[in-house]
């Protein structure tokens, strides 16, 4: 498993994880440390991601880890977070668009990701592979509680979740995905 990086600031952070996805494809991440983690019935899910998403997954289990995380459910959660953009044709160049335009321009980003069909699906995907990954777990046999970690892992939590084990996973994922 891939160790975990160095704390860095925001501007250098996006830059080494582009190298990290460049080197993802020279080095297939280890299938061992999710097998170990998912049921049977969601390893097929793991196995269709990128290899990139496959090795970020393993990085952000590696950092849950660190932190002393253990919870099944949790761990799951955090190689499966990203489930939803397999299949979907998602390319290093729409990555970064989705980075730059999230953030310089938002309107833009808005309708480039609006659209299912066509050359606009990728982003498309990108905007809502939270809600598809959640889908796909739960048709494989995925608990709720997996299902809806995936689907929020990039909004705030329900506010159902306020002082309970699923609020402090869910920082937990956040913390976890956004360091890795």
């Amino acid at each position: 498993m891939s160790h975990l990086p160095p704390a860095r600031p925001a501007v250098l952070y996006r830059p080494w994880q582009l190298a990290a996805a460049l080197r993802s494809r020279r080095h297939p991440p280890d299938a061992a440390v999710a097998a170990a983690i998912l049921p049977p019935g969601l390893a097929p899910l793991f196995d269709a991601m990128a290899p990139e998403d496959r090795r970020h997954a393993l990085r952000v289990v590696a950092a849950l880890a660190a932190r002393g995380e253990a919870a099944p459910v949790l761990l799951q959660a955090a190689l499966l977070h990203d489930v939803g953009k397999a299949n979907g044709g998602v390319h290093l160049r729409h990555r970064v668009a989705r980075v730059l335009l999230s953030r310089l321009w938002p309107a833009a980003w808005v309708w480039l990701s609006a659209s299912p069909t066509g050359w606009r699906r990728p982003f498309w995907i990108l905007a809502w592979h939270p809600a598809r990954g959640a889908e796909w777990i739960a048709a494989a046999g995925g608990g709720a509680e997996l299902a809806a970690l995936v689907r929020h892992h990039e909004s705030a939590p329900p506010a159902a979740w306020a002082g309970t084990e699923m609020q402090r996973w869910h920082a937990a994922l956040k913390w976890a995905d956004a360091r890795s």
